[in-house]
């Protein structure tokens, strides 16, 4: 009886020997390389923020700095160009509908103020010395309309100039404050110019009155006959 199982047994055991070896295979796991994996993202991810950050602050500063902030029409309603483009502008400046009507008013309300003779008195002279002093009156006239309207139009500037600089106090960026200084610096530059054509106007003027002085010369001489003639005996 135990011979055969002694067989089996040999049996089995030689079939397990002859059998292929079977090896268990597990997973191995790098703990270290997924530590510096974990780490590299991180870094990645601060790395992104501080980007983030810094693209807003990038855009802060370029907004801060540019852009339209209305500046420009700022004192939108002031007159500017008050005062005639040439000379032909400058003697029509004490007619009616002429188109500076506040230099036309100062025109007309000096010619009133110093016309002395009446309009019976003017009849009475020739027609030659009536055009010279009705030029005269003009003449007189427009530098007196035009200091009126330079001093006015200057202390409206002055005053308006002064509100651009108290404006530069509340200005909510940087691009607000050069807006406003450039402002001011135009609004200088302006008027500046505008002392300059006063000046070239006041000489328009003056450069009248002398021509009237020098034909109220020859007037008189064509009114006293050539002096030439004037001392010789008449028979």
């Amino acid at each position: 009886m135990r011979t055969p199982r002694i067989g089996t047994w040999l049996g089995f055991a030689l079939l397990i020997a002859t059998a292929p070896a079977v090896r268990a295979q597990f997973a191995v796991i790098d703990v270290a390389s997924l530590t510096q994996l974990v780490t590299e993202v991180q870094t990645l991810e601060q790395q992104l923020a501080t980007a983030r950050s810094q693209l807003t602050q990038a855009q802060a500063q370029f907004q801060a700095l540019t852009g339209d902030r209305g500046m420009e029409r700022l004192l939108s309603g002031m007159a500017r160009n008050y005062l005639p483009t040439d000379a032909a502008a400058l003697q029509s400046a004490a007619q009616a509908g002429s188109a500076f009507a506040a230099l036309n008013a100062d025109v007309r309300a000096a010619l009133l103020a110093e016309s002395a003779l009446s309009n019976a008195q003017l009849a009475a002279l020739p027609p030659q010395a009536v055009a010279q002093l009705q030029s005269q009156r003009q003449s007189a006239a427009l530098l007196l309309g035009l200091t009126h309207e330079a001093l006015a139009n200057a202390s409206g500037r002055f005053a308006a100039l002064q509100q651009l600089i108290d404006a530069i106090g509340h200005a909510s960026d940087p691009k607000a404050a050069l807006d406003l200084q450039a402002r001011i610096s135009a609004e200088a530059g302006m008027l500046q110019n505008e002392g300059t054509k006063l000046q070239v106007l006041f000489q328009t003027v003056h450069a009248d009155e002398q021509a009237d002085t020098q034909r109220t010369r020859e007037l008189t001489i064509a009114g006293h006959g050539a002096f030439a003639g004037r001392f010789q005996p008449h028979p």
